[in-house]
């Protein structure tokens, strides 16, 4: 575990305790569902903590740079699918549940309508986190203010971040990591998900990020 991980992994463990509680609650047969981890991790599912046989579980991403376990055990045994980033390669309705953290700001405004419809096609419920672009604070290079400023001077302050100090990606990395990220409003969350629930994950009164939630059935 390099520099970076050890400084971010006890911040989004936090977090991610607090999803797995909200999933408990929402989604009462959980632990029986058939999931899709759309561009997860093993550690995701670690930090979760929410006990679900790894076997149930499919994580397809575009590739293995992140989907590592971080302390190993039964969540190593995951099973982790490559694919292409816009074509699931499953039948429709393949899944009790598809979830999507923290991945859509990762993905070309030009291409999230078609992800969500395929999310909707896999899956019979979909949950979908994604940060908030009013927070102050950017959660990719933990750094305020500067995904509000011109994306220009943005990617220039980017190189003094704790993201970038720590974890030293290369120049190429540190710009495709830059332009490729691009947070989300609420008017377009709701924009993309327009028949879903959304609700918001609050920290010190301040929207940090949202929560999607769509179902095809009612009873869980």
């Amino acid at each position: 575990m390099n520099i970076w991980h050890r400084f971010i992994h006890p911040i989004t463990y936090h977090f991610r305790r607090k999803r797995g509680r909200f999933l408990l609650t929402r989604f009462l047969n959980i632990r029986n569902y058939k999931i899709c981890d759309l561009g997860g991790s093993r550690h995701f599912w670690e930090k979760l903590n929410l006990d679900i046989p790894p076997e149930q579980i499919t994580i397809f991403n575009v590739s293995h740079g992140e989907t590592s376990s971080i302390v190993g055990g039964a969540e190593d045994s995951i099973r982790v699918v490559l694919y292409d980033g816009k074509h699931i390669p499953v039948e429709g309705g393949a899944f009790d549940l598809l979830v999507c953290n923290s991945v859509m700001e990762h993905v070309l405004p030009e291409q999230r309508v078609a992800l969500v419809s395929e999310m909707r096609r896999v899956a019979k419920r979909v949950f979908c986190q994604t940060p908030a672009y009013e927070f102050p604070v950017e959660p990719h290079f933990v750094f305020p203010f500067i995904h509000w400023l011109p994306r220009w001077l943005g990617f220039h302050l980017a190189k003094i971040t704790p993201w970038r100090l720590l974890s030293r990606p290369s120049t190429a990395n540190l710009r495709s990591y830059w332009w490729d990220t691009q947070l989300l409003t609420g008017r377009e969350v709701r924009a993309l998900f327009p028949n879903a629930e959304i609700l918001t994950e609050r920290v010190l009164g301040l929207t940090k990020s949202y929560y999607i939630i769509e179902q095809s059935q009612n009873d869980d």
